[in-house]
């Protein structure tokens, strides 16, 4: 602590500068206490809704132009039940998805900011068709942060 007698040394100002920045830069740095942009992101922005025309091709990928790297979402066919069953031949027809960055229901992934679909005109994993590509079928995902 100064007295009144002290003279000031630029030493003295240094060393506390050096405490001051430290415990500053320990305070901004706090995870606990403040969030990361990110974070406030997702926080600001949810989720966001976007649409795409089925193609056709056995497999696509699907660049999402987002805020945020979604965590998880769900993608159905506009117009489509969810799964279609053909019982003369003994087929299924899925038009919806549960996609995450950890794994996915058959016929779409996500991988960062990557959908990846697909669509399997031939029957797959038993009697299952994959429609997340269909040609004509529009699509509708919702994503979220």
């Amino acid at each position: 602590m100064w007295q009144g007698s002290d003279i000031p040394e630029m030493l003295d100002f240094n060393t506390d500068n050096v405490i001051i920045d430290n415990l500053l830069g320990l305070h901004l740095r706090n995870g606990e206490m403040h969030i990361t942009e990110e974070e406030r992101n997702s926080w600001n922005n949810p989720y966001s809704i976007i649409t795409y025309a089925g193609d056709g091709l056995a497999s696509r990928n699907i660049a999402l132009s987002l805020d945020f790297t979604p965590k998880w979402g769900i993608i159905f066919g506009i117009n489509k039940t969810p799964a279609v069953t053909d019982f003369d031949n003994t087929s299924n027809y899925n038009y919806f998805a549960v996609v995450t960055n950890r794994g996915s229901m058959q016929g779409a992934s996500l991988n960062g900011k990557t959908l990846t679909v697909s669509s399997s005109p031939v029957a797959v994993l038993g009697n299952e068709h994959r429609n997340m590509n269909e040609a004509g079928v529009n699509y509708v995902c919702i994503f979220f942060a």
